[in-house]
């Protein structure tokens, strides 16, 4: 028998499973943005944005975010705290490279750490905050020492 999902320990209300929410929802963003706008895609991504060679690019990057997304949701809908945490801090690859990436290609510093940077920083902390001990405490009625 599946326990009451009032009584798991993460609540879908907190602020570690919002962020977390916030997170894969802007992931669902990227990928619908890259499959339905590329070229606007490319430039926030700090790609170049002539050139068909861009697109099927923009379409890979639409996938990986897609499963991102999908699977935050997921971590979350199971109320799965750690794993989530350590998904996303495995996950912080990602912006770290695309960081690199673009600054390859010729976007300037500033804007690969405000754009990949940032995204980073975000991931990290909400790793650490998944990751923290939770106090777990029983909602019932307390009882006092010594009465039954």
């Amino acid at each position: 028998m599946s326990p009451n999902p009032s009584q798991l320990p993460w609540k879908l209300t907190s602020p570690t499973a919002l962020f977390t929410l916030l997170l894969g929802a802007f992931m669902l963003f990227l990928s619908l943005r890259a499959a339905l706008d590329p070229i606007s895609a490319a430039r926030g991504f700090g790609l170049p944005d002539s050139g068909s060679e861009v697109i099927p690019w923009l379409y890979v990057k639409a996938g990986r975010d897609l499963g991102l997304a999908l699977a935050m949701f997921a971590l979350v809908a199971i109320r799965q705290r750690q794993a989530a945490g350590v998904f996303v801090l495995a996950c912080m690859v990602m912006p770290t490279v695309d960081a690199l990436t673009v600054m390859h290609g010729g976007a300037s510093l500033a804007f690969a750490l405000a754009v990949h940077g940032s995204a980073a920083v975000y991931g990290v902390v909400l790793a650490a905050a998944l990751l923290r001990p939770q106090n777990i405490t029983s909602e019932g009625p307390q009882k006092s020492p010594g009465r039954p």
